[in-house]
């Protein structure tokens, strides 16, 4: 026969409080295991879409418009975008446009070089908590009394000045004078003699642009100005436009094995002329390149070959880095391969080492150039901004006088 066990009322108590205290540790086991890893996990999702956003949002700053600080602006609405398109806990975070996604001026050496106000930055948050009426769940806090919990993040990027390219062309363009009347046009020629003043960007402090280029948000600006270089010949008189003819094949990563007129002509169409930067010293092409100039330029044109310039807003159209339009022969663009980074040389040291054809080409700048058309020699487009790239220990440029952009997470 089977012996049957009981214990006592106050055993049989303590074994129930025993039972309960051990669901309870195991709630709180499970709160801690299952719902901290859940906030944590979103903690780093939340932290990637303010990331992606503000990366997004200085790259629309950078490149799309610099100017435009409004909430319909490249800027806010590239940042928002890409919050909504990384999830945090399989949702959209929350995020208002007007108040999550500004434009701060500190960190000041970065966001506000000049003091000026105009920040060169943007700063997203994210959020899923009960304020904004999508926070996270709880798997099992609701055992303890929870039914949900709060994450937020926020990052800060900033459009930098770069100060060396992987793809400039063989074009070193005079940079810009003042002339002793006030005007500057293609009718032009620098003569000291008469008045027309240079001083190179950075000359009387880090930030000054001297005489040179001026880029967004700095006003007034030269963005989407348009100008036409001209290949230079010995003997010219330096005008606005005036290129003197390169040869990029002594760079380390250049594709070219020797100058010349197929390498000055494959360093247009395409990116053979290697990494320059500021400060560098740069060897000269003195033949006659017009012919050269006219083919690499119909080769680059024709990788885009219904990208235009619409002068109201400023902007590229018809791009084929567009998705919308078509794809580009050579995939991989975000930008028209119809811009390009040219190289400014320091106009006051050309002319003291020689001049047309002889004098020594040291860049002081690069410039973010459209290529619109060309004709015997000549190739007009418009400035705007492009992507470069950042090498410590070389020359700099002055913020204002920057055509070349980086985006750079900071915070």
């Amino acid at each position: 026969m089977a012996t049957r066990w009981s214990l006592p009322g106050d055993d049989r108590g303590a074994v129930l409080i025993h039972v309960a205290l051990g669901v309870l540790a195991l709630a709180a086991f499970l709160t801690i295991v299952a719902d901290f890893g859940l906030m944590w996990t979103a903690r780093r999702q939340a932290q990637n879409s303010a990331d992606a956003g503000a990366i997004a949002g200085a790259t629309g700053l950078g490149y799309d418009d610099p100017s435009d600080y409004t909430n319909s602006g490249a800027a806010k609405q590239n940042a928002y975008l890409a919050t909504q398109t990384n999830a945090v806990w399989g949702q959209a975070p929350y995020v208002d446009i007007t108040t999550n996604i500004t434009f701060p001026l500190t960190p000041l050496p970065d966001c506000d070089p000049d003091g000026d106000g105009l920040s060169q930055c943007v700063r997203v948050e994210v959020f899923r908590n009960n304020t904004s009426f999508n926070p996270l769940p709880m798997l099992f806090g609701h055992i303890v009394g929870r039914s949900s919990q709060n994450t937020k993040a926020s990052a800060i990027a900033v459009v930098a000045a770069a100060n060396s390219s992987d793809c400039i062309k063989p074009w070193g363009v005079a940079d810009r004078w003042e002339e002793a009347d006030g005007t500057w046009d293609p009718t032009d020629t620098f003569d000291p003699a008469a008045g027309d003043d240079y001083v190179p960007q950075g000359e009387l402090g880090p930030q000054d642009p001297g005489t040179g280029w001026v880029a967004p948000p700095y006003t007034p600006n030269h963005y989407g100005q348009e100008l036409t270089l001209k290949v230079g010949s010995p003997g010219d008189s330096v005008n606005p436009g005036w290129f003197q003819a390169l040869d990029l094949s002594s760079a380390p990563d250049s594709t070219c094995t020797n100058g010349g007129a197929q390498c000055y002509k494959s360093a247009i169409a395409g990116c053979a002329g290697g990494t320059w930067k500021i400060g560098d010293m740069v060897p000269k092409e003195n033949g006659n390149m017009v012919g050269p100039t006219d083919q690499g330029t119909l080769d680059l044109i024709d990788m885009d070959p219904l990208a235009d310039w619409d002068v109201v807003n400023q902007q590229i159209i018809g791009s084929c880095a567009n998705p919308a339009n078509y794809t580009c022969a050579q995939p991989g663009y975000t930008i028209s391969p119809r811009v390009v980074a040219i190289p400014v040389f320091d106009l006051e040291l050309y002319m003291a080492t020689g001049g047309p054809g002889n004098g020594t080409v040291k860049i002081v700048n690069l410039l973010g150039f459209f290529v619109d058309h060309f004709d015997h020699g000549t190739v007009t487009g418009y400035l705007i901004n492009k992507k470069g790239t950042y090498k410590p220990g070389v020359g700099g440029v002055a913020g204002p006088a920057s055509f070349l952009k980086q985006v750079l997470l900071i915070r």
